[in-house]
């Protein structure tokens, strides 16, 4: 601020500095001289001396020199721009979403292909000698003449009815998979609430249904569960509009990208490749280690190749999970509006491909963390019955008893870990964390939106449990119009029972690849926009203020 004379201000400009000062930044410096000149004015001879920036100084010399007020008041536009509203966010917005290249939980990697290399040796030595007990089988039923053939009640059908009955059950449950798929897109808040309300009446049916067999304990316990089920459809209606949104973006990203379905459909069919090839080789180990061997070794053949099936058929669920996650962070903090008929696009080439690629390579460790945790816990519990049975046939009712509430306990800590799992593994796929740092910051995810990702969750869960009964049973159904109206099929219940108990495995299969897709791209959407709303806001503004319109609380980031 220039200093003032008792002769007023030395130049023009010194002036009209000192007002644009005086404009931009209303406290001043020097409160003391301000106050005592303005209580010495009583003529306006001295009031109109008083140069100082309070009161007269100010107006007079505002009124005397008009146009050099004006003159230099212009320039002064481009250092003082008008309000231009805050900055859009950075496009880096995010720093836990720049992604390392270093491969994260090597060990856990190493652990798991050591296991699959363990079971490839029992695969060699179980299928060889299951051959050789096969062979050995067919030859005793030709000397024996298949004494024992014309006891088998049940009939394989002919080829053509067996690919009919194939054809049929896959194509029903491939267009009812489809049709559910377009109708969450076009009807997703309608089928929320009707799939809660599916919920109630399918409880009050069983609890109906028991009540009809006198069955009055079981009758109340369902009653029970209708009512939660009914006090939990009153309590979250005001969460469907935010779940509506959520699904039918998944839903549309998710038709975008069907590279997600064909990774779910891998997924799939990996695991029933290893579910056949392990039978098969637990068939042919058991027959190396009969009774006559020794029970530990029996014993320890037995839990290993437990083990090995449940790690595998984690590991390859939850890279399939991580894979779908993935992409939805690629599009959730990339993707920018302005395709073809309103779609986002992602500025890198098979988004989809990319994310595999991470799940196989930096991240499969973290993976093979976490699904060792659970296979842990899985072969715990399978220890635990077969301790269980071992108990009871020896008449140790209290030795059962303790191991049936072993298991009970150690059943509800997996489910807690496998729901945890789910979330944790997002925070892998979106950030390429490891697995510790991802459950640290899954805890503080739980902590700040748990109940919010939790309701959303059971929300859009409801959806495609309700679609998996609907898909099964009508494929169900399929099969049995097939065996009742075909001449080559006995219309007996052994064979109507196989083959809708297959149908039915078909429809749920083929719905199972959708709803994982679905379920591991909603979880990853609601993990993005709790954590970096600002992120949605900047590459989605008309989806971002639709959430925010029913969801307020979006614009508050959950961060650690």
């Amino acid at each position: 601020m220039a200093n003032y004379s008792g002769g007023g201000w030395q130049s023009t400009e010194n002036s009209q500095a000192n007002l644009m000062h005086g404009y931009g930044a209303p406290q001043h410096q020097q409160p003391q001289p301000y106050a005592a000149p303005y209580a010495q004015q009583p003529q306006p001879q001295q009031y109109g001396q008083q140069q100082q920036y309070g009161g007269g100084g100010y107006g007079q010399q505002y009124q005397q020199q008009p146009q050099a007020y004006a003159t230099p008041y212009a320039p002064q536009q481009t250092a003082y721009p008008p309000p231009q509203g805050p900055p859009p966010p950075p496009v880096n917005m995010g720093e836990k979403f720049q992604k390392t290249s270093k491969y994260k939980d090597v060990w856990a990697a190493v652990v798991f292909f050591l296991t699959m290399a363990g079971f490839a040796a029992c695969a060699v030595k179980g299928l060889s000698n299951l051959h050789a007990a096969s062979k050995n089988t067919a030859d005793n039923n030709t000397n024996n003449g298949n004494s024992g053939a014309n006891n088998n009640k049940f009939v394989v059908p002919p080829p053509g009815d067996t690919a009919g009955i194939l054809v049929a059950c896959v194509g029903t449950g491939f267009l009812l998979s489809v049709l559910y798929f377009l109708a969450m897109q076009r009807f997703a808040g309608k089928l929320i609430k009707f799939s809660l309300v599916m919920n109630v009446v399918i409880l009050i049916a069983l609890a109906a249904y028991f009540a009809t067999q006198r069955q009055f304990v079981a009758t109340i316990i369902w009653l029970l569960f209708a009512a939660l089920s009914a006090f939990f459809l009153w309590s979250w209606r005001s969460r469907i509009p935010l779940a509506k949104i959520i699904l039918k973006t998944v839903t549309s990203v998710t038709g975008q990208f069907p590279a997600t379905l064909f990774a779910g459909f891998i997924g799939l069919v990996l695991i029933t490749i290893f579910n056949a090839l392990w039978l098969a080789t637990f068939a042919g180990m058991m027959q190396v280690y009969d009774d006559k061997s020794s029970n530990g070794a029996r014993y320890a053949v037995v839990v290993f190749l437990l083990f090995a099936l449940y790690y595998a058929s984690q590991v390859i669920s939850n890279v399939v999970h991580v894979t779908v996650a993935g992409l939805f962070a690629s599009y959730y903090f990339m993707g920018q509006p302005g395709g073809a008929q309103g779609k986002v696009t992602i500025p890198m080439a098979n988004p989809t491909a990319q994310s595999a690629k991470r799940a196989l390579t930096t991240s499969f460790g973290s993976v093979c963390f976490g699904s060792l945790v659970i296979a842990i816990l899985q072969t715990i519990r399978a220890i635990l019955r077969m301790a269980q049975n071992d108990a009871a046939s020896d008449g140790n009712l209290a030795g059962a008893l303790c191991a049936a509430c072993a298991g009970c306990c150690l059943g509800i800590i997996e489910d807690l870990i496998q729901y945890f799992n789910k979330w944790a593994f997002c925070q892998v796929a979106i950030y390429g964390t490891d697995y510790i740092t991802a459950a640290k910051n899954t805890w503080a995810l739980c902590k700040s939106r748990g109940v919010d990702a939790i309701i959303n969750d059971q929300l859009i869960g409801s959806v495609l449990g309700v679609g998996g009964i609907v898909v099964s049973f009508i494929c169900g159904f399929v099969a049995f119009l097939y065996v009742r109206f075909s001449p080559n099929i006995p219309n007996d219940s052994a064979h109507y029972a196989v083959f809708i108990i297959l149908a039915v495995f078909l429809g749920a299969s083929e719905f199972f690849v959708l709803s994982n897709v679905i379920d591991s791209g909603s979880t990853a959407t609601f993990v993005c926009l709790a954590e970096d709303p600002a992120a949605l806001q900047r590459t989605k503004p008309q989806l971002y203020e639709a959430i925010r319109a029913v969801y307020p609380q979006v614009g508050v980031a959950g961060g650690y």
